[in-house]
């Protein structure tokens, strides 16, 4: 068959039977009687100027979706949404929006819920915008187009034990004991050319080095640096660091500890200081309390929820997680952002700018 008769045959089916889809309809996955979520306004799978971002670059109004869902699990109580960008150049995607205690009645959420209607008890976490809230889209210029992906989780009780300063990560994991099902669906959007814009690894630059007394690279982390909560008892001290070899032009480095194991859709960010001197070379065991600020820098806001250090807990019979300590070289003072941060939008920011990295790896599990 022709393109031309290809064409014509697919247009005749769709115009009977939606054969080759309608992109005036709603975004919705699933076979009919399950678990379903749809975006009512994101036709065909795509954003308008309505959900987009404003701000970074972007024009758009930012009104969360309008949302509706049908045939939850039996026994749903309650409902935690989230939109997560993997696609985001942060070493670990981009939270947009979570919100959680959504009461089990809840069949839909209206256009602009974000902005002030959204069901009485739900509670929208913290993004990775740096505030509670609805994010909308905003990918860097000339990035393929990014997805955005609305997951509805169905849970077995009322409600999670969590405040608006939770971040998408910890919502996410603390649902997992409790999810009965999951409905999602998939939207997309990119701005400028696409595929014009790469976003290339930080090197690792020969003689630039990281070290800890505590944490021996490819070691164990020991019982003082582990967390002290969520069914683990360790000190919650963090390990003292030592680093040389900076390249030239070094005027600030960013510290991060992340887990990529972690349950969560975005692994877990444990630690961020930024703005660290040029020329602090260590940082002392428990520098990372809360209130300190290592090494003369500040301290992000991690995916437990404070601007401190957070040992490891992996889940318990889970196998080793990996926790990466990274330590980059920026050639700009101050990183730009504020001590109310995230790691998806440190994570950007460093990897937007910095010039060489020093890294190392160990385990922890229980």
């Amino acid at each position: 068959m022709s393109t031309r008769d290809l064409a014509l045959a697919c247009a005749l089916l769709a115009a009977a039977a939606g054969a080759c889809g309608d992109s005036s309809k709603p975004v919705i996955d699933g076979p009919p009687g399950a678990f379903q979520l749809e975006g009512q306004d994101l036709a065909g799978g795509q954003f308008s100027s309505a959900q987009i971002f404003n701000g970074f670059g972007c024009t758009g109004q930012n009104m969360s979706p309008q949302l509706r869902w049908f045939n939850p699990p039996s026994g749903t109580k309650s409902f935690v949404l989230t939109m997560f960008d993997p696609d985001a150049p942060t070493g670990s995607g981009f939270w947009h929006w979570t919100v959680f205690n959504i009461p089990g009645t809840t069949t839909e959420l209206t256009a602009n819920a974000a902005a002030g209607s959204l069901p009485a008890g739900a509670v929208q976490g913290y993004t990775d915008f740096g505030r509670p809230g609805y994010g909308g889209p905003c990918p860097p210029e000339g990035d393929r187009p990014h997805r955005y992906i609305f997951k509805l989780s169905a849970l077995s009780v009322d409600r999670l034990d969590l405040t608006a300063g939770a971040p998408g990560a910890l919502v996410t994991f603390a649902a997992l004991g409790s999810t009965l099902g999951t409905a999602t669906f998939e939207a997309t959007y990119g701005r400028g050319t696409p595929g014009t814009t790469t976003h290339p690894d930080t090197p690792t630059r020969v003689g630039f080095t990281l070290t800890s007394a505590e944490v021996a690279s490819g070691g164990t982390i020991g019982n003082e640096q582990v967390l002290n909560a969520f069914g683990c008892s360790g000190q919650n001290v963090s390990p003292s660091l030592a680093w040389s070899g900076a390249p030239p032009g070094t005027l600030s480095f960013v510290l991060t500890m992340y887990d990529p194991d972690a349950p969560t859709g975005s692994g877990f960010w444990h630690w961020m200081v930024f703005d660290i001197p040029a020329a602090t070379t260590s940082l002392a065991k428990g520098a990372g309390a809360a209130g300190g600020t290592p090494g003369g820098g500040v301290q992000g806001y991690n995916d437990t929820g404070a601007n401190a250090y957070a040992g490891p807990c992996p889940p318990a019979g889970d196998p080793p997680h990996h926790y990466i300590f990274t330590l980059y070289a920026m050639p700009a003072a101050t990183l730009g952002v504020p001590a109310a941060a995230p790691g998806g939008l440190i994570g950007f920011s460093t990897r937007a700018g910095a010039t060489a990295k020093a890294t190392f790896t160990a385990t922890y599990g229980r």
